[in-house]
């Protein structure tokens, strides 16, 4: 999400078998007024080539064709009951909903997907729609999406691929650079960890992006070279500025998730390329990422409702745009969030771009890991052998004491290896992100380690190599002691310089 990222515009060509499983009893819901509406809930499947899909279609009791709404899940393995409580709103409104397990969960079939570049869940979502166009209760020129986060989305690319979509209804929609780090940056700060840590988590997630660019084969000099983020003001998205249907857009203003002033910006420009001028943005004060009442925007908090009027508003808006178009106004704003800032702090990590790379830090880990393993698993023989053959422990040469130092140095730098793998993999968890107090002073342990390192390179290049020194063995040394001097800057890259993290 950090980046722009291609998303092929393909005329999406998917069968869809559709078949009612079975229906239950009337359900009962009340909007948020108090008046109870009653529908109808249908058990019914769905497929996207051979996955199947399952859901639920909330019908309203109606002798008419019905507008209807496809909820598409935001990240996470979600089922339909993330998004009941909206359904059986806009189904109490007179608004047909269809909310489904996400492939995957529940009862639908498939891998559990929730990464770009989101194809299977944009054809996904196509289906649903494919699936609504079938039913006799539901009129199929009134079938618009609703989708949060990454759902939002999954809907813009999805509208803008097909004509039979007439409405996007997006929460918390990202259309900016630097929302990875913009969330990162929170959540830390939302456990009490500290802003090395968080350097430490997003350097790592520099690493991780960039790996598997490499190696599906595309330009690896893309991945090395340091990136420049455009302003807001001139984002393209590229499913948004293909969108020409009608937008509602809603964010909380206390967003932690994606930077919303960013985003609006974004969003405008991004519309402007598709010449679209029906939206409408609503900023919600007091609201979270998922328009959750919310007082501080804190992450992971208890769910404590909408808004009054959040959900109306967005139930009278789909009305407007199937009754009358004209009536929902062109380019209207309400609210206001400021920019956050964000690309300044993201453009710090592009120009070591080149030694973040996901191939290169690879190389480097691989490399120590085979170098420290070898010379620790060799001091370890030597020290067995002079344990039980105590008549061979003469007095050594300089350059067997520098081999032994260096063995002993090889292993504390295994561990540091070791331990900083471990620290990154906790802190690369995007909901509970976490460090154990014992390495929280794993740079207290690096500082012991890189002055030893840099004091033993010292030695061995005052070291003689003449005295019985085979060639091989010069060679492995050489080796050895290239790797120590790489050690050094890896060192001070991840952090593992100071007292703690």
């Amino acid at each position: 999400m950090s980046c722009v990222y291609h998303l092929p515009m393909l005329v999406a060509a998917i069968p869809v078998a559709a078949f009612v499983i079975g229906m239950t009893g009337p359900a009962a819901s009340a909007d948020e007024t108090g008046a109870e509406s009653r529908f109808e809930e249908h058990a019914v499947e769905f497929h996207n080539q051979d996955v199947k899909l399952a859901g639920s279609l909330l019908l309203p009791r109606s002798e008419e064709p019905l507008p209807a709404v496809v909820f598409v899940h935001g990240a996470g393995p979600q089922t339909r009951e993330s998004y009941r409580e909206l359904g059986e709103y806009f189904a109490s409104q007179g608004i047909a909903a269809l909310i489904y397990d996400k492939r995957g969960t529940g009862q639908s079939g498939g891998d559990y997907e929730s990464h770009e570049p989101y194809e299977n869940l944009i054809n996904d979502a196509l289906s649903a729609v494919a699936l609504l166009k079938q039913r006799r209760e539901i009129a199929p020129s009134q079938i618009g999406m609703w989708g949060l986060s990454q759902g939002a989305y999954i809907s813009a690319a999805a509208a803008s691929r097909s004509e039979d979509i007439r409405f996007i209804v997006a929460v918390g929609a990202s259309v900016a650079d630097g929302t990875k780090f913009y969330y990162r940056d929170n959540l830390f700060r939302r456990y009490g960890l500290s802003d090395t840590l968080r350097d430490v988590a997003e350097k790592a997630q520099i690493g991780q992006d960039s790996l598997p660019h490499n190696l599906q084969g595309e330009p690896l000099l893309s991945t090395f070279a340091p990136r420049s983020y455009p302003p807001p003001e001139a984002y393209v998205h590229p499913a948004w500025s293909h969108v020409d249907q009608p937008v509602l857009v809603m964010w909380g203003q206390l967003d932690q998730h994606q930077p919303v002033g960013e985003s609006i910006a974004g969003l405008k420009n991004s519309l402007a390329q598709a010449n679209n001028k029906n939206w409408t943005m609503i900023i919600l004060p007091r609201a979270n990422h998922d328009l959750g009442i919310s007082e501080t925007g804190e992450l992971h908090r208890k769910w404590l409702g909408y808004p009054p009027g959040a959900l109306k508003t967005m139930s009278d808006w789909v009305h407007r745009v199937i009754d009358d178009a004209a009536q929902i106004g062109t380019m209207k704003q309400e609210g206001f969030a400021q920019k956050t800032g964000v690309l300044s702090k993201l453009e710090r990590y592009e120009s070591l771009r080149w030694y973040g790379n996901g191939t290169v830090q690879v190389a480097l880990w691989i490399v120590f890991l085979i170098s420290f393993l070898a010379n620790t698993i060799a001091g370890v023989r030597k020290g067995l052998r002079r344990l039980f053959h105590r008549k061979q422990s003469a007095a050594f040469q300089a350059s067997d004491k520098a081999l032994n130092l260096k063995r002993a140095l090889c292993a504390l730098n295994l561990l540091m290896l070791v331990a900083m793998t471990i620290t990154v993999q906790l802190v690369l968890d995007q909901i509970y992100p976490s460090c154990p107090t014992v390495l929280m002073y794993l740079p207290l342990l690096g500082t012991v380690s890189t002055l030893a390192t840099i004091a033993l390179l010292i030695v061995l290049a005052r070291t003689r190599r003449d005295d019985g020194w085979t060639v091989a063995r010069k060679f492995r040394c050489s080796l050895d002691v290239l790797c120590l001097i790489l050690f050094v800057p890896y060192m001070f890259y991840w952090n593992l310089i100071g007292f703690r993290f």
